[in-house]
């Protein structure tokens, strides 16, 4: 499948942890993903994770004294990441690693929106590949969301970067949500900060489908992680609870209702 037909789909995830070995061990366990090993000429082994749909993402070494906690990181198609990367900042974001080759891989950037929120872009160094990785499988990660204090400003730059498709906002515990569609299915969304809520640096979330959030977050907390917000239920959707891994990384389960 061409890339230009998938600019917008979230293809990669990166671990941003402060122990690799650690992350490692809780995420097989959990979710018994798979862990394998690649070799990128010139950069040396990196190990890669697996679910259902095949290899998702991969942990990154942060060193201890990194101002940030451990943290996921989305990677977004794009057609070229330089051009990509000029939009960017046109429409009010930043660049916060200018574009560089990954042997063999593709080529990235790391940007932030407007909002600070950071992410990747991303260009396969091929063509044939479906890019897309959200999907509902056990383990996978089924669905990506932003928490910031007005979605608003945000609406047109996501637009214009990869023709992501918005809908009306609903109202959800006092804030707002706005779910948005990458070519034709609905894969996450924008919610405005409800009150009360804390506020944070913005970062986009992952959900990760498990069959329980009840289950999964015994298991967690069994395997040194924490559940920083208990299952709650979105009515006519399903359940989820903030986790926290052993490195200090956060995520959500996610139960759709009905399976």
């Amino acid at each position: 499948m061409a890339v230009k037909d998938q600019v917008g789909s979230f293809c990669w995830w990166s671990l941003m942890t402060k122990d690799v070995a650690k992350a490692n061990e809780f995420y097989q366990h959990l979710f018994d993903w798979q862990l394998s090993e690649i070799d990128i000429p010139g950069e040396g082994p990196s190990t890669i994770y697996s679910a259902g749909h095949g290899g998702f993402g991969n942990p990154v070494p942060l060193e201890q004294d990194f101002p940030a906690p451990s943290h996921w990181i989305a990677y977004v198609v794009v057609e070229d990441v330089d051009a990509a990367c000029e939009r960017g900042q046109r429409l009010g974001g930043k660049v916060c690693v200018p574009a560089f080759d990954i042997p063999t891989i593709g080529r990235t950037a790391v940007i932030e929106d407007p909002a600070g929120a950071p992410f990747h872009l991303f260009t396969p160094a091929g063509d044939d590949d479906n890019l897309n990785m959200i999907g509902n499988g056990p383990g996978e990660i089924c669905w990506m969301e932003l928490m910031v204090d007005d979605p608003a400003p945000l609406l047109p730059f996501y637009t214009e970067m990869f023709g992501w498709q918005f809908s009306d906002p609903m109202p959800m515990n006092g804030g707002e949500y706005i779910s948005f569609e990458v070519n034709g299915a609905q894969v996450g969304g924008l919610l405005k900060r409800p009150p009360g809520v804390p506020q944070m640096p913005p970062l986009w979330m992952n959900y990760f489908s498990v069959a329980s959030v009840d289950a999964w977050s015994e298991k967690a907390t069994s395997l040194g992680g924490k559940i920083v917000m208990p299952k709650t239920e979105i009515p006519e959707t399903g359940f989820f609870a903030l986790m926290e891994d052993p490195t200090g990384a956060m995520a959500y389960l996610f139960e759709w209702a009905g399976k």
